[in-house]
């Protein structure tokens, strides 16, 4: 099944044709888009979606970047919100180096509740990782994530770091930017078992090479689909099936 692992579906970038992105998405064979939150008012959108659109399943988190304008009870709603059977993980969590828009000590006690919350709900965590590679695990704690299961999502770190990750029971996934000519994650890609890829589009952000200049979507996965092929020497129709078997197990869909 080809899956769209990372999507954002309900930021306003398509609010004048959602219908008709999804329509687009269904029509290039998708079966599942998993959209995850950002925010709680966008983690409560994404499964207002998710509730109205059958191929549609949400995520619930406060991505790094925002986790500064968090109020209290924020956690608290989104473990709510992860109790609904259309949440299908937690996230989108992390750390960030790169935007600098949160304090250090910010992110790291946000991405810890996050961690918390995954492991009681027994829920993979979606993990944004800028700009940060193994000392971002350092100064978490490792502890933090034993037990725990999730994506690593755009992954942009170096071969030995995803290696790492995988050998911890992560998947990798890989968007756009892995199409884009001189690509430095091929070199990841190619070191990376595909049963621990999975791909994604961070629509509407990171188009694929065919489409940079243009809003991403989740139809257009299919390009890195294709480009994982070309990279593992095998057919597109074995990562599509192998990278959306592993989605399904790993997010609970249709098992």
């Amino acid at each position: 099944m080809l899956i769209d692992t990372h999507a954002h579906l309900d930021l306003e970038e398509f609010d004048q044709d959602r219908d008709q992105v999804i329509e687009r998405a269904k029509n290039a064979g998708l079966g599942v888009i998993i959209n995850p939150g950002i925010s709680v008012a966008s983690s409560q959108n994404a499964l207002i979606l998710a509730e109205k659109y059958e191929i549609v399943y949400a995520a619930a988190g406060i991505h790094p970047n925002n986790a500064g304008e968090a109020l209290p009870g924020d956690m608290a709603i989104i473990s709510c919100l992860a109790k609904n059977k259309k949440v299908v993980a937690v996230g989108e969590t992390g750390l960030d180096f790169y935007r600098d828009r949160t304090p250090a000590d910010i992110q790291i006690t946000s991405f810890r509740e996050h961690l918390r919350m995954a492991g009681e709900a027994d829920l993979p965590v979606i993990i944004h990782f800028r700009k940060v590679e193994k000392g971002g695990i350092e100064l978490i704690g490792r502890e933090w994530f034993r037990g725990l299961k999730g994506v690593f999502h755009c992954f942009s770190g170096t071969v030995d770091f995803a290696l790492e990750l995988v050998d911890m029971g992560f998947c990798i996934g890989f968007d756009g930017p892995l199409t884009y000519r001189d690509s430095d994650r091929v070199k990841v890609a190619e070191a990376v078992p595909l049963e621990r890829c999975l791909i994604e589009t961070d629509s509407p952000f990171l188009s694929p090479q065919k489409y940079r200049g243009q809003r991403n979507e989740p139809s257009y996965v299919g390009e890195v689909a294709k480009k994982l092929a070309e990279i593992k020497g095998i057919d597109e129709k074995e990562v599509v099936a192998v990278t959306g078997r592993t989605a399904c197990v790993l997010f609970g869909i249709g098992t």
